[in-house]
This record gives structure tokens, sequence and C-alpha cells, in this order.
């Protein structure tokens, strides 16, 4: 089992808008792909972690279950869309995918 994460940080007083947006993710293009099966999760910097910070996790049972995930989302012209709606509000280059193995 593996721990998808993907991690942004939001531009100075946009943090709020970053978490809406998620949220927004979450509802309506996450539901077409079967995002209630991976445990999603999203989560902001809070102690020892900068407070911009904000995370997504997605627990996978492989690899190839998040492979078939991003194939499923790249099909999605709404996802495109979504992507292009949240970039004002982000750190240019902070986008980062971290992939960990669940031991227990």
């Amino acid at each position: 089992m593996f721990s998808a994460r993907w991690q942004i940080d939001a531009r100075f007083g946009h943090k709020q808008t970053v978490l809406e947006l998620l949220k927004k993710w979450e509802r309506e293009i996450g539901s077409q792909v079967g995002i209630a099966d991976l445990k999603f999760q999203i989560m902001t910097g809070s102690i020892g972690a900068r407070e911009a910070t904000v995370e997504s996790h997605h627990q996978v049972e492989s690899l190839a279950q998040l492979e078939a995930f991003f194939a499923k989302i790249g099909k999605i012209d709404a996802h495109a869309k979504w992507g292009k709606e949240i970039e004002p509000y982000v750190v240019s280059g902070t986008s980062l995918w971290q992939i960990f193995r669940i031991v227990e």
C-alpha cells in the first residue's frame, strides 16, 4: 500500500482559496475517478511545516492503481480547467508529488 502526496504552497493570503478549490476538485473531478476509494485527505502545514503548504493525500493499493488514477484524471477536461483556475493562488514551482510505502 502507498500514500501518494501532492503538495503545493499557497500564495500569501490565498490559502483559504486554495483549500476551497481543492475541495471543489474533490467534489467535481475526484468523484468521477473514485477518489472516495483512495482515502483522500486535505492537510495544511501547522507545526514544523510552512503554514502556506497544502497537501492532498491519496491512499492506493498499488502503483498500478495510482497510474490508473492519473490516466483517468488526465482525460477529464474539467481537471485541466481546474488547474488553470487554481494556478493564480499557488506559488509557482512548489508543486511536488511524493509516494510513500505504507509499512503498517
